[in-house]
């Protein structure tokens, strides 16, 4: 009788630490996955803010994003063929 009393104490105990181990786990994937949640939030939060942000702090550029017209747009620089296509004349 003593020795089932103490088998089943044992037993107990056993039980007991399983359930308590499985809580920890369980409370740690929550935490876990809750803390990624806000992590993503803010994160997502973050981006909206900064591209808003972006949008109102840049300059406008007309109704269709066009540009600035209100000074001519300078002459295009003067370039040379590239050295494989000259001749051998232009090259001397």
């Amino acid at each position: 009788m003593t020795a089932l009393l103490l088998f089943d104490a044992i037993d107990t105990v056993a039980v007991m630490a399983d359930a308590i181990l499985a809580w920890i786990v369980a409370l740690a994937l929550a935490a876990t996955a809750s803390l990624y949640t806000v992590v993503l939030a803010v994160a997502w939060a973050w981006r909206a803010i900064r591209r808003g942000y972006a949008a109102i702090s840049r300059p406008h550029r007309g109704a269709c994003g066009s540009r600035d017209t209100r000074t001519p747009p300078s002459p295009a620089d003067a370039r040379t063929a590239p050295s494989w296509a000259r001749t051998d004349k232009e090259a001397a």
